[in-house]
């Protein structure tokens, strides 16, 4: 009798052991899985973090990338019209200009035409005409000529010219001798004034081969 109560309660232990065995070890793999979980979802979050913030650095690169392209060709198409303007309007007229105004006979005939109209208007009896050194040579005896000979209203009698360097590389610079008042007919001053003149007309080509003007700087 004593043998089979015995019995029945280890066979009670038993069951109940493993039942608890059973219980706990379900909780543990429920556990790791739930851990599991997390952790998987923790790791797609950052996952999906790292993709969107490269997204994010490869779209603000290439938007860089995109406005410096911009930007370059914008400054390309600005030189490109400086360039042909330079080539084919600046140069030619600068050389024209020079070509024309280192001329001594040319150079004569408009000097005696700016001294008579400058004495004729302001009246003036001391003139200084700046020149380039080598037309000084070439123009040292005009200068007496004009002021001892006819040519002008006052028969040369009672005003001088001056005649000086400063720096003058093609045509002259005549005005009263204290500075006051000069006029300017260097190749640069006509130079800059044809180009004001004909630049707004040449940056209409530009139009009309697909540029965009930007002006003339």
């Amino acid at each position: 009798m004593m043998d089979t109560k015995l019995q029945e309660l280890i066979e009670i232990l038993k069951k109940q052991g493993v039942e608890s065995g059973e219980t706990l070890s379900r909780q543990i793999v429920e556990d790791a899985q739930k851990q599991a979980a997390e952790r998987l979802a923790r790791a797609n979050k950052e996952a999906d973090d790292i993709v969107n913030s490269a997204r994010e650095e490869a779209d603000r690169i290439l938007k860089q990338l995109h406005s410096s392209m911009e930007i370059a060709a914008s400054q390309f198409l600005t030189n490109l019209k400086r360039q042909i303007e330079t080539d084919l309007l600046t140069l030619p007229l600068k050389g024209k200009l020079t070509e024309i105004l280192d001329d001594t006979a040319f150079l004569k005939e408009l000097i005696s035409t700016c001294v008579q109209g400058f004495i004729q208007v302001s009246g003036e009896a001391d003139l200084t005409l700046l020149v380039s050194k080598a037309q000084r040579d070439r123009l040292t005896d005009f200068a007496v000529q004009l002021i001892t000979g006819p040519g002008t209203d006052n028969g040369g009698d009672g005003w001088n010219l001056t005649l000086e360097t400063n720096g003058i590389a093609y045509g002259f610079i005549i005005g009263k001798t204290d500075g006051r008042v000069m006029l300017d007919f260097t190749a640069d001053a006509f130079l800059d004034l044809f180009l004001r003149y004909l630049t707004p007309k040449f940056h209409a080509y530009f139009k009309t081969i697909g540029f965009k003007d930007g002006g003339h700087k």
